[in-house]
C-alpha cells in the first residue's frame, strides 16, 4: 500500500519535484558562478531552462502531450507516465553531464537538444489547431535556443573538439530521445512504426 501511495505521489507531482531540484541547481550555479567550469555553468542554466520548458508543455498553458496524442491517434491515458519518462530523459541528458562538465560530448549533447526543441515545436504547429503555436514553443525559442547557441559557439571557438566529440554528443542525445519516445508510444498500445507513419502523414498533409 505504501509503495503504491509513493508511486502515485511521484507520478502526480514529478514535475513539481523536478522543479524543486532545478531551482536548487540554479541557486547553486549562480552562487558558485565564478569558480565553476564554463560548461557546468551553462548546464546549470539549461537545467532550469528545460524545467520552464516542461511547465509550458505540460501545465502553462499545457496540452502538448494531449495535442500530439489526438493528432497522431494514440492514447495518452496517463499523461503522468509520459512526464516521468520525460523527466528520466532530462536526468540522462542534463544531470549526468552536470556532474562531468569536462567530458565535452556530454556537455554538448543537451545543447543539441536545445537546438532541436524549437524545430520540433515548429513542426508540431502543423499538427496544432491554432497553426501558430504549440505548447513549449516560447521557452524553446526564447530560453533553450539562446543558451544552446551561446554554449556551442563558445565550445567550438575556445575548446579543442574533434568530429568524434560532436558525433558522440549527437548519438547520446538522439538515442536517449528515441528510447524515451518509444517507451511512451509502446505504453499507449500503438506500434512505433505506426506512430512514425502517422507523423509523416500529418506533417505532409495538405
Amino acid at each position: 500500500m505504501k509503495e503504491d501511495t509513493m508511486k502515485q505521489f511521484l507520478m502526480k507531482h514529478n514535475l513539481a519535484l523536478f522543479s524543486l531540484v532545478a531551482t536548487c541547481v540554479l541557486i547553486y550555479t549562480l552562487a558558485n558562478w565564478q569558480v565553476m567550469p564554463f560548461t557546468q555553468r551553462m548546464l546549470g542554466l539549461f537545467v532550469f531552462g528545460i524545467t520552464l520548458h516542461l511547465w509550458e508543455e505540460g501545465r502553462f498553458p499545457g496540452g502538448f502531450t494531449e495535442m500530439i496524442a489526438e493528432k497522431l491517434n494514440f492514447k495518452a491515458d496517463d499523461i503522468h507516465f509520459g512526464q516521468i519518462i520525460t523527466s528520466c530523459y532530462v536526468v540522462f541528458i542534463v544531470f549526468v553531464p552536470l556532474f562531468f562538465p569536462h567530458v565535452l560530448f556530454l556537455a554538448i549533447a543537451p545543447m543539441l537538444l536545445g537546438l532541436l526543441e524549437p524545430v520540433a515545436h515548429l513542426l508540431a504547429i502543423r499538427m496544432s489547431s491554432t497553426r501558430y503555436y504549440s505548447p513549449g514553443l516560447v521557452t524553446a525559442v526564447v530560453v533553450l535556443m539562446p543558451i544552446s547557441l551561446y554554449t556551442l559557439h563558445h565550445i567550438a571557438t575556445h575548446m579543442e573538439t574533434h568530429f568524434s566529440t560532436w558525433l558522440m554528443a549527437f548519438l547520446y542525445m538522439l538515442v536517449g530521445l528515441l528510447i524515451a519516445q518509444r517507451l511512451v508510444i509502446s505504453a499507449s498500445g500503438m506500434k512505433y512504426s505506426e506512430f512514425l507513419k502517422n507523423v509523416r502523414r500529418r506533417l505532409f498533409a495538405k
